[in-house]
């Protein structure tokens, strides 16, 4: 049944919870309309815009019909105990811990009208009517004699913030974090201006969340993991040879793992890893600022982990001028760069990656590499990886800006 009670009397509901599916509704419309056209990054934004404030408008605007014209009696009768059972949970807490700081006579007041609405929402048969009329009766008394106990507006706005802040922060540190791509080592998986969420329990806890220096000696961080990352894992993690810098790559091999590199062939315990010959590639290099640099030759290879594919760009040893043999002697290098444990070639150039190695993966480390196999700078340069190092792993690009237009074509698709 509907109801003929005022409007100006009815509890607000629907106007202030439609928005919840009309915004998102709005951010869908947004994605489909928005995608048939090329725009620059600031016209994405006012247009993106312009549709969650139509969204988030359109949904008041409904809700606020559905209040006034088409909720019923049980409804409203609902939703007036709801807001009681607010009102009641605050009057008790201003009781309970501001009672020293009330005239006895208020104090009193307080405590008859706390009985009388706790006494109206506990029977059932109390009407709307009568609920209502109680509520405004606390009200008033509230906002004549506890108003000083209210929280202002500001208050609530930055407690509000806060709370949204600190719940942020947990799940950046404990859930899920947001990278961007600042450099083309993993084309064609990921190229710049592709950002992506990475799953920070994919593999287990690591604290501390951070890299921490004690006395200029590092602190190691402690793991707790229930799965460890596997071959063709797409990874996040601090760079051994720079703490301060997150790296995305590939896993190729695992803990006792032999990787070498023949002829710019990946091999894993003695045996090459699965290639298809893609053909010619062409991809546009741009540095980290997404501006053009050039226009890159290479080939694209399917490289198949076990059964898990995904494209690799290199070129093949079609000569000994392509694949130029590492001398024996790594001494010869400038630098030699000391990770801990064990010591490893610092300093490749871009012909000594067609052949490298056998080198076997300690324990408690991965060995990473770039998908853009002849520009990225990974293990080959630094050393394997250890597991403490490891942020988690990589899943899906959110969103994707380059060359000055949106990719929609990349967005929310699964990091292979």
């Amino acid at each position: 049944m509907k109801t003929s009670l005022p409007a100006g009397k009815m509890p607000k509901c629907w106007s202030q919870r439609l928005w919840w599916v009309s915004v998102p509704l709005a951010l869908v419309l947004a994605y489909f309309v928005l995608s048939q056209f090329e725009m620059s990054y600031w016209v994405f934004l006012i247009s993106l815009g312009a549709f969650v404030s139509a969204g988030y408008m359109g949904g008041y605007w409904l809700g606020t019909i559905i209040d006034q014209k088409y909720r019923t009696e049980a409804g409203l009768r609902r939703q007036e105990r709801r807001t009681g059972r607010v009102l009641l949970r605050w009057l008790r807490r201003v009781a309970r811990r501001k009672r020293d700081r009330l005239e006895s006579v208020v104090l009193r007041r307080l405590e008859e009208g706390i009985q009388r609405l706790a006494d109206g929402l506990a029977n059932p048969a109390t009407s709307r009517e009568e609920l209502f009329a109680e509520r405004r009766r606390m009200e008033e008394f509230a906002e004549e004699h506890l108003r000083h106990f209210r929280k202002s507006v500001v208050r609530e706005y930055i407690e509000s913030i806060g709370f949204a802040v600190l719940i942020a922060l947990f799940l950046r540190a404990f859930f899920i974090e947001a990278f961007q791509i600042p450099s083309g080592s993993m084309i064609p998986s990921l190229r710049v201006g592709d950002h992506i969420f990475v799953n920070k329990l994919a593999y287990g806890v690591r604290l501390p969340l951070l890299p921490m220096k004690l006395f200029g000696k590092r602190i190691g961080a402690v793991a707790w993991n229930w799965s460890l990352p596997e071959r063709g894992d797409v990874i996040v993690f601090i760079t051994p040879e720079n703490e301060e810098e997150d790296y995305i790559k590939r896993v190729v091999a695992v803990a006792g793992d032999t990787v070498a590199i023949q002829d710019n062939q990946l091999i894993v315990n003695g045996k090459p890893v699965a290639q298809i010959d893609r053909g010619d590639f062409e991809y546009n290099e741009l540095d980290q600022n997404g501006r053009f640099v050039g226009v890159v030759e290479t080939r694209r290879y399917d490289e198949d982990f076990d059964g898990r594919v995904h494209p690799v760009l290199r070129k093949s040893c079609e000569s000994d001028r392509d694949c130029l043999r590492i001398d024996a002697a790594c001494n010869r290098e400038k630098k030699l760069c000391e990770q801990g444990h064990y010591t490893f070639q610092a300093e490749l150039n871009r012909l000594d990656q067609h052949l490298w190695g056998p080198w076997t993966v300690p324990e408690g480390h991965v060995f990473c590499m770039g998908d853009n196999r002849d520009n990225s700078r990974d293990s080959r340069f630094w050393g394997p990886v250890p597991l403490e190092f490891v942020k988690g792993r990589a899943e899906f690009i959110w969103w994707s800006y380059r060359e000055e237009r949106v990719q929609w074509d990349r967005m929310f698709t699964r990091i292979q």
